[in-house]
Order: C-alpha cells, then sequence, then structure tokens
C-alpha cells in the first residue's frame, strides 16, 4: 500500500511540475477545449472517489471481516500490485496508439503521463520487433531512429497499449497540447483503436533476492 501511495505520490509531483508549461497552452485554448479539460478534471476527481471508498471497504473487511474474505482481499491485492509493478502478465479492455512519423522522448513521457492520470492500469510500448512494459521507474531517452524505453531502443513506428477505461482515456490524449496535437504539429500521426482485448505480454523480471 505504501509502494502504490508513493508511485501516485511521483506522478502527481511529476504532473505539477509540468503544469507551468501548460499554462500558456490553456490561455489560447478554445472554450469548448476547456470544457473538455473541466470535464476530464470532474471524471478523475470521481475515479480518485470511488478509489477511495474502495480501499476504506477493503480496510474494513480486513479489520473485521472473516478469513476467507481476508484472504481474497489479499490475493487481489496482490495480483493489483503484481500488474502495477510490471511482473504479470493482463488482457483487458483498453485503447492501442499507434504513432507514425515524429516522437520526441519528452512527448512520450507527456502521453504517458497523461493515461496514469487518466486511470491507465497497465502501459506497454512496442515496435515491430520488441515490446517493454512501463512501471513506475522506467525512463525515456531520444535515438536516431525512435525512442529508447529503459534501455531498449524502439524504431518508429510504435504502438501504446494501455489498459483502462477508453471513455477517459481517449480524452486525456486530444487534449489540447497533448500527444495527438504535439505529433500531430510535427508532422507524425497518432491513431487510437479501442478494444475489449488489449494484450500486455511484457513484463519486468523481478529482482533476486
Amino acid at each position: 500500500m505504501i509502494t502504490v501511495l508513493f508511485i501516485v505520490l511521483g506522478f502527481t509531483l511529476t504532473a505539477a511540475i509540468s503544469g507551468s508549461a501548460n499554462d500558456s497552452i490553456l490561455a489560447n485554448a478554445r472554450q469548448s477545449d476547456l470544457v473538455s479539460l473541466l470535464d476530464d478534471l470532474a471524471q478523475r476527481e470521481a475515479r480518485l472517489e470511488a478509489e477511495n471508498t474502495r480501499l476504506e471497504n477493503a480496510r474494513e473487511t480486513l479489520l473485521g471481516g472473516d478469513e476467507y474474505s481476508a484472504l481474497n482481499e489479499a490475493k487481489r491485492r496482490a495480483d493489483a500490485l503484481g500488474v502495477l509493478a510490471g511482473s504479470e502478465t493482463i488482457v483487458g479492455s483498453g485503447i492501442q496508439i499507434a504513432i507514425t512519423g515524429n516522437l520526441t522522448a519528452s512527448t512520450l513521457i507527456d502521453a504517458i503521463q497523461e493515461l496514469r492520470d487518466a486511470g491507465a492500469t497497465a502501459i506497454q510500448i512496442s515496435d515491430r520487433g520488441l515490446a517493454v512494459r512501463i512501471v513506475a521507474n522506467s525512463w525515456f531517452a531520444d535515438s536516431p531512429s525512435g525512442v529508447t524505453v529503459s534501455g531498449t531502443a524502439l524504431q518508429i513506428p510504435i504502438v501504446i497499449s494501455v489498459i483502462g477505461d477508453s471513455s477517459v482515456l481517449v480524452p486525456a490524449l486530444e487534449i489540447p497540447g497533448g500527444l495527438v496535437d504535439t505529433v500531430g504539429s510535427g508532422g507524425g500521426a497518432v491513431k487510437i483503436t479501442e478494444s475489449e482485448n488489449v494484450d500486455i505480454s511484457a513484463i519486468v523480471p523481478l529482482p533476486n533476492s
């Protein structure tokens, strides 16, 4: 639980640092874009409140429930942490984002942040031959033919596979100054496809004890 909180805190701090750079973008945004942004923020707040309620209920189960309920909750937590740490494969509903043309590591980092903020539970980035699981300590760098993710050089075009609520994930990428806007302004293209069977098979090996 403490690990999860630190991960969330890390992403929150990153968003706060990059917030000042987005002020000029918001100042020039259309009214319809600002309405979309406010709606996106309201949805995020609702998800956080729902998650808080779920965690409170789980806490009550662990403290006062029977042994069977406590074991089930512990197993559910272990599975969730395995997905978050990238040590478990997962298949679920979400989106796939195909990116061609211009893409920088900075743009990719911003996109991952937006996806995390929008409730993504698992993310994988792949090219035609390699796939990399995105976790809390993933890092990004520019390379001559694409981007490097945690030491693995990926060539453009790439595909970002994301598991989460597509109705929230897609708007997060289409906001002013977001992934679609930034890649398009640089001459590239972004195609987002919703799917009920997003397969994230890349894993991060657990460290040897």
